[in-house]
């Protein structure tokens, strides 16, 4: 009664490996994770250059630069429903070989016998692999200016996945370019979510965004103060800027406020303190947020309110000092 049963087990022990597909999104990207534990960054990268430029021995993380196997990339995600997969077609050929059975041991019976035993398969039907979306919708696609490879992030990133060249400038250049399109979000978040779910979400985006611009002009920096003392600058000095400034007075001569003057550098100065209160504070105001930005509009135990347009002052700000910067600096 059990003959195809017991071929599929025999089959089944003798499987080393259960093929899982991997699908691609509508443009051809997939999913790809960081597996170093304190980034685990989502990020896409187009599936042919997945297959043709990047090494199966080495990936770097766009984020972090962390570097591991081509293998080792997989999202957690994509990982569980992998598993799921691989038990749904076990689970599949296991019905498909009972409910053989059950056909066969109805057709042996003989209608007109006093007893008749049949087996009834009750299982569910076959399980299918429902592809995982990325975590969030992957806004800025890129190609590698030294390999050509097409990826694509949500933030800043600053490494390439396939052969982990760092263009600080042409990554500064498109996360610009990402800050001001999150600054424009909102009117879509408001017609599309929810009031309460829209408000949170823009919010997330615009003070996400304020990080962001920090991020990208500390790397820029690094890169071009690296390139023209040969030294590497104190880690996370360029997020100060009385710290950078002074970085780059002793290594061309000018500081920021010869770049931009004092009335840009003093509004600069505001989001800077902006930025901090929002990483490590919370965005909960105190004294000494108040004292070091000067910004006399918010009072002690207050939190920031990021508005969209001053999201996009803080880009207009930070581009107008690095192209300065750029300039003295040289190519």
């Amino acid at each position: 009664m059990f003959e195809n049963l017991q071929r599929e087990l025999e089959k089944l022990g003798r499987m080393k490996e259960i093929s899982v597909p991997i699908e691609s999104d509508s443009e051809g990207y997939i999913d790809k994770e960081c597996p170093s534990e304190p980034c685990l960054f989502l990020f896409k990268i187009h599936d042919e250059d997945w297959s043709n430029i990047v090494r199966d021995e080495e990936v770097f993380c766009p984020s972090c630069g962390h570097m591991a196997p081509a293998k080792s990339w997989y999202p957690r995600a994509q990982v569980e429903a992998a598993r799921d997969y691989a038990l749904g077609t076990i689970t599949n050929s296991m019905n498909k070989a009972m409910r053989a059975d059950a056909a066969a041991s109805k057709r042996l019976q003989n209608r007109n016998s006093f007893l008749s035993i049949t087996l009834d398969v009750k299982g569910e039907r076959d399980a299918v692999l429902v592809p995982v979306a990325a975590a969030e919708p992957m806004r800025l696609r890129t190609d590698c200016e030294s390999c050509g490879c097409r990826y694509s992030y949500v933030g800043a990133a600053y490494f390439c996945p396939s052969c982990g060249a760092n263009s600080a400038s042409h990554t500064f250049t498109q996360t610009m370019n990402t800050i001001r399109t999150a600054a424009g979000l909102g009117e879509i978040l408001r017609n599309t979510l929810g009031p309460d779910e829209a408000e949170v979400m823009i919010r997330t985006l615009l003070e996400k965004a304020v990080q962001d611009t920090v991020m990208s002009f500390q790397r820029l920096n690094e890169q071009l103060y690296e390139r023209q003392s040969g030294k590497t600058a104190r880690r996370n000095a360029f997020q100060n800027l009385d710290a950078g400034s002074d970085l780059w007075k002793a290594a061309i001569g000018h500081a920021y406020v010869d770049l931009v003057g004092l009335a840009k550098l003093d509004q600069l100065r505001i989001f800077f303190q902006q930025r901090h209160l929002l990483a490590h504070q919370q965005g909960i105001v105190d004294q000494d947020y108040i004292d070091r930005s000067g910004d006399k509009t918010y009072a002690k135990g207050q939190r920031l309110l990021i508005r969209d347009s001053a999201v996009r002052e803080f880009a207009d700000l930070i581009e107008e000092l690095s192209y300065e910067l750029t300039q003295k600096v040289g190519p």
